[in-house]
């Protein structure tokens, strides 16, 4: 019997019905027998347009991570000791000159020792010749070399001095500048060898891979909890980065800064115990137990959790900068109208000056904040019970703070109460000799910016980067458009 379905219609002799699905089957071997497979089959279509590569495999996936994870170490490597020298000078106390910088005795033949033989020639114990009371014999105590020579004194035993090799004070830093890297580098070299400018750098590999992953696992976390889109998830900078101009194509972008800005909070106080034993592992000498960085997060006064006191500066410190970067694009476009595309370099400029503003706010809070951390084990407000075997004296490589009373009397004893500072009319005048050298107590709001070189160098040369590859890609577009464009002319 024929299929109705293949009859043809007479009101339609030329429609031929596709055929799809399965083939008859006879009613004979219905119940026997198994379905035949379907007749319909997928197109071969071309995805390479759309995948580029197939799935790779497990040996290809693990080499990927291990690559990542070398770049993101090896860039830790190489940023280390100015992150070191920037922790130091931001920790250290500012002492008077005398305190800091001690005068240490001149090896010999040296120009030190012409004063130590003029101070041996003027001895109390020689006689004056020039007068009537002189006696008629040479003391035998004098220490005056023989007349008519430049020998070296002889030596007298029962006079104390100096040795010709300074004593060394279990790696205690002595810096004349407080505000030099290069120095504060010089400094750590030569008294702990090249690799101490490398200390703790496994810590800040840990921190920073911990930090950048909850960031951005937070993020994610709080838009889907929120309801907000994917593409409106800012990917997590670094310090000091050029603001990401992505933001300027969310949804809302109130709700987007919110969330980077709440994620930085949190993972910052999730993982501000970690940022603190790193800051303990860099200021204290490598002969300081523990060296490790569970060892050290045992030693907390709640151990593996955040003090109470590095509560507020944690915070203060992660979210004003988030607040700053994250929101620069939207500002920069809603009140002084620019766009990257159509403004390239005024955008660049504004967006480096939106990161140097970053910065300007984020020194003094980390200055705090460091301060903060190394009181943790300095303080004895914040030091568990003596019975506590935890409990040992922290010896550091730089006079830190013994206390922490808050961030802005911190702030205050900085300015107003720690070291001194001078104004480089002052300095100047000083100098010439036209006038006597003025000091005033406290370092001013220069304490508050130490290394910040280190940040600002960072920042100029990611701008410069940037600022070029923008200005090649705008040309290239432009000559482009000029292409397309200039036909009927």
């Amino acid at each position: 019997m024929q299929d109705p379905g293949h009859v043809p219609n007479p009101l339609r002799p030329y429609y031929v019905p596709p055929s799809i699905g399965t083939e008859p089957i006879s009613n004979t071997t219905t119940s026997a027998s198994k379905p035949s497979s379907s007749s319909f089959s997928f197109p071969d279509i071309d995805y390479s347009d759309y995948i580029t590569d197939g799935s790779p495999s497990i040996p290809a996936s693990i080499k990927s991570v291990v690559d990542q994870a070398f770049w993101k170490y090896t860039n830790v490597l190489l940023a280390q000791p100015f992150e070191v020298a920037k922790l130091i000078l931001q920790a250290r106390v500012a002492q008077d000159e005398e305190e800091e910088a001690p005068k240490t005795p001149h090896p010999e033949g040296e120009d030190g020792y012409a004063d130590s033989y003029e101070n041996e020639n003027s001895d109390d114990d020689e006689p004056n010749y020039f007068t009537s009371a002189a006696p008629f014999e040479k003391p035998t105590t004098s220490h005056s070399p023989p007349r008519g020579r430049r020998g070296r004194p002889p030596r007298d035993d029962g006079v104390p001095r100096h040795s010709a090799k300074p004593q060394k004070d279990d790696g205690r830093l002595h810096l004349k500048n407080p505000h030099s890297l290069l120095e504060a580098l010089s400094a750590l070299s030569s008294s702990g060898g090249a690799l101490a400018m490398w200390r703790s750098t496994n810590s800040t590999f840990v921190y920073n891979i911990l930090n950048k992953t909850l960031e951005t696992f937070l993020r994610s976390f709080l838009a889907a909890v929120l309801g907000l889109a994917e593409t409106d998830i800012l990917a997590s900078a670094g310090t000091g980065a050029i603001p990401d101009a992505s933001i300027l194509n969310s949804t809302t972008p109130a709700a987007t800064i919110l969330i980077a800005t709440a994620a930085a909070a949190i993972s910052s106080l999730v993982l501000a115990p970690i940022d603190a034993a790193r800051t303990r592992l860099i200021l204290t000498p490598s002969s300081q137990e523990p060296r490790t960085l569970l060892g050290t997060l045992r030693t907390l006064p709640t151990a593996y959790l955040i003090p109470s006191h590095l509560i507020p500066i944690t915070f203060l410190t992660s979210t004003i900068p988030t607040l700053i970067s994250t929101s620069t694009p939207v500002l920069l476009k809603t009140y002084l109208g620019l766009d990257p595309a159509m403004n390239p370099a005024k955008w660049s400029l504004a967006t480096f000056a939106g990161s140097a503003l970053d910065l300007s706010v984020k020194f003094p809070l980390e200055t705090v904040l460091r301060r903060a951390q190394i009181a943790t084990w300095t303080s004895p407000a914040y030091s568990p019970p003596a019975s506590s075997s935890k409990r040992k004296a922290v010896t550091t490589i730089v006079p830190v703070p013994q206390s922490y009373r808050g961030i802005l009397p911190t702030i205050w004893s900085i300015t107003r109460e720690e070291g001194y500072s001078e104004s480089q009319k002052d300095r100047t005048a000083a100098l010439m000799g036209k006038a006597p050298r003025r000091k005033r107590k406290g370092q001013g709001i220069e304490g508050l910016y130490r290394g910040w070189r280190v940040g600002f160098w960072g920042l100029v040369g990611v701008w410069g980067t940037s600022f070029v590859g923008g200005l090649q890609n705008g040309g290239e577009a432009s000559a482009a458009s000029t292409g397309i464009h200039g036909g009927k002319f």
